[in-house]
């Protein structure tokens, strides 16, 4: 669990960053930053209400509302420490219900650290950031994700996928955010 803890850091510290300024400009993600920290922290509470098995519909329901408030910050850092409470509370072996059909808890954990770590890199280069991720966070992501890399662009969750014209000395971001969809 310490991998979701790790990477939900790592996304509260692109939000802890943005410039007053930035809310409205473009990502890579076609979304503004405000949509993207918005699309975030939804999917922070979406996970945190499927992995206590209630249904996708009534989550759904339950996150139609703004769910920033006037302050992003602690929503960020409170759908991050309920989704990661959800996360270690979970059963071995649970289904939690995906686009596609049912998916393993481990799974959709996989799903989550990636969105929450991409779309950190997404922030800071739509806000005009310094777009370094955390390099041990990124080493740790590719391990944990590398073996399952096929399936988990086959869900088409991630936009063009793999540009396979990265160079063989890419850094270990370069290949994290190539591997779904960005091309930074």
């Amino acid at each position: 669990m310490k991998l979701i803890d790790a990477a939900s850091t790592e996304f509260e510290r692109a939000v802890r960053e943005l410039p007053e300024d930035s809310w409205a400009l473009q990502t890579p993600c076609d979304m503004t930053v405000r949509a993207l920290v918005e699309h975030v922290v939804v999917g922070n509470r979406f996970t945190t209400l499927l992995l206590q098995c209630v249904s996708r519909d009534v989550a759904r329901t339950r996150l139609d509302a703004d769910q920033l408030g006037t302050d992003p910050v602690s929503a960020v850092v409170d759908s991050s420490r309920d989704q990661a409470g959800a996360f270690a509370a979970a059963l071995p072996g649970q289904l939690v219900p995906y686009r596609t059909g049912d998916v393993t808890v481990d799974t959709f954990l996989r799903f989550r650290l990636v969105d929450l770590v991409v779309h950190a890199w997404d922030l800071r280069r739509g806000a005009g950031l310094d777009e370094a991720l955390n390099p041990e966070l990124v080493e740790a992501l590719l391990a944990v994700v590398g073996p399952y890399l096929e399936e988990m662009i086959s869900y088409g969750a991630y936009g063009d996928g793999p540009s396979g014209t990265l160079p063989g000395d890419a850094s270990a971001q370069h290949r994290l955010l190539d591997e779904f969809g960005r091309r930074p």
